[in-house]
């Protein structure tokens, strides 16, 4: 799915540099469910806008779905991103003047759909998170879990191959951080990889695989023994 070799990433001002990944190498496979865990400035950011292809890395290499990224145009990799990344912030990104039906229907309408197969795959997203009865209100209308539960909606409607999540839970409590987290299996039990980036062990001991970043090094990759039990 995607894999990452010796990346290298920095991030300057006029005064410093600041490392933020060093040597980062990642293994991620078609339908796992995996959290890169660590505190603030561990680098997590940084690796979510590079394996969301947002960014390129100062140095080494990038593979998404068979492809080295590097050689890549900026549009060539928001085509490439276009209908095979979903991704899901920690302030849920809605657009305020949308609904919640528009607001999942949104990334549909850069895809090659009709109106029609758009309406199923929007029906289909409220049906399986249950937002039916709040698809005509908008964000201000909507607790922070509704708003959180529109974005995965969002994020995953057209299922992507692969789904990135940066602090899902960081604007919520505790509680409804569980049902975001459940949410998230739920998608990856679909088929879709999922990858959560946090700084709460909590939620990472959720996931099947939890890889460790401290100060822009990988420090552990272990599989859960006991994940999702």
């Amino acid at each position: 799915m995607i894999h990452t070799r010796n990346l290298v990433k920095s991030y300057r001002n006029k005064l410093v540099e600041t490392p933020a990944l060093i040597n980062v190498n990642i293994d991620i496979g078609d339908g796992e469910f995996v959290a890169v865990a660590g505190h603030s400035g561990s680098g997590k950011t940084a690796l979510f806008n590079i394996m969301g292809l947002m960014e390129l890395p100062d140095a080494g290499e990038v593979y998404f779905m068979g492809r080295e990224l590097s050689s890549l145009s900026e549009k060539a990799r928001e085509k490439l991103r276009r209908g095979n990344i979903g991704y899901v912030f920690r302030q849920f990104n809605l657009i305020d003047e949308m609904s919640v039906w528009e607001n999942i229907e949104l990334p549909l309408l850069y895809l090659k759909l009709s109106r029609k197969e758009r309406r199923l795959m929007v029906e289909e997203a409220l049906a399986q998170f249950q937002l039916g009865h709040i698809q005509k209100y908008y964000p201000q209308q909507l607790t922070g879990l509704q708003q959180q539960t529109v974005s995965l909606a969002r994020a995953s409607v057209f299922k992507p191959a692969l789904l990135l999540a940066d602090e899902p839970t960081g604007d919520i409590n505790s509680s409804a951080g569980n049902v975001v987290m459940d949410f998230l299996s739920e998608i990856n039990d679909r088929g879709i990889t999922v990858v959560v980036f946090t700084n709460l062990m909590q939620d990472a001991h959720k996931a099947q695989r939890i890889i460790q970043l401290h100060d822009g090094h990988v420090v552990t990759d272990a599989a859960q023994i006991s994940a999702n039990q």
